[in-house]
């Protein structure tokens, strides 16, 4: 079990899509699992219309790792190629992240995110119940295989870096995320519904709650 992750949600331009696809295969996520740490990533598309059509996900030792040097190398002086397609991201969103909670170790195909800012609500108060009662009986569910929730470090996730001042737009913000992860769409949307995520986060007064469900597109191991 690994205790840190980062999400990346976001769209690209239609020209560059069919690139950028590539580019994620080939090298960039590659680059990433080869650092000290990084333990796997995975590419997500979109179920469904709206915004952030894909979601990219790594799971990471440890917070420590986002300090390491080859990592912050990578940030500041990117490749050529990553250069030429950050220019293409629309709708960034990057989560760096302590996992608070964590059940099942299975990777599914198809994962729910549901990021929140606590907003008027008491973060403890909201994590609490998202691992007590919320998520924790979501892994003995037919075709659950993981469900974690996690806290972003907001200074490491807006970081300034050479490649975030190539992107268009300002980055968006993933203060608390929730994931529920499964083997098909059916029982991981039955999960979110009969949990009541989604409607629980704004009854405790949490704000910005966007749901996404997502199928997986690859994934690499290190």
């Amino acid at each position: 079990m690994t205790d840190a992750a980062m999400a990346v949600w976001g769209d690209t331009t239609p020209e560059g899509d069919a690139e950028f696809s590539e580019w994620y295969h080939r090298e960039h996520i590659p680059e990433r699992v080869g650092m000290p740490g990084w333990r796997n990533g995975r590419r997500y598309r979109k179920i469904g219309r709206g915004k952030h059509r894909y979601l990219a996900v790594y799971d990471v030792d440890s917070m420590a790792c986002f300090d390491d040097p080859a990592y912050r190398h990578a940030l500041d002086h990117p490749t050529e190629w990553t250069t030429r397609m950050m220019g293409h991201f629309r709708n960034f969103v990057r989560a760096t992240s302590r996992v608070r909670f964590s059940s099942g170790e299975a990777l599914g195909s198809i994962i729910a995110t549901v990021r929140y800012d606590p907003g008027t609500g008491d973060p403890e108060e909201i994590a609490r119940w998202l691992a007590g009662t919320a998520l924790h009986d979501l892994r003995n569910r037919e075709g659950i295989t993981r469900v974690q929730h996690w806290q972003a470090d907001m200074d490491r996730s807006l970081a300034k870096t050479a490649e975030q001042s190539i992107r268009t737009g300002k980055d968006g913000r993933a203060p608390f995320t929730a994931v529920v992860e499964g083997t098909e769409r059916s029982f991981v949307e039955a999960a979110l519904v009969d949990a009541g995520i989604v409607e629980g986060l704004a009854d405790r007064g949490a704000r910005k709650v966007e749901s996404g469900l997502y199928s997986m597109l690859f994934a690499l191991h290190g």
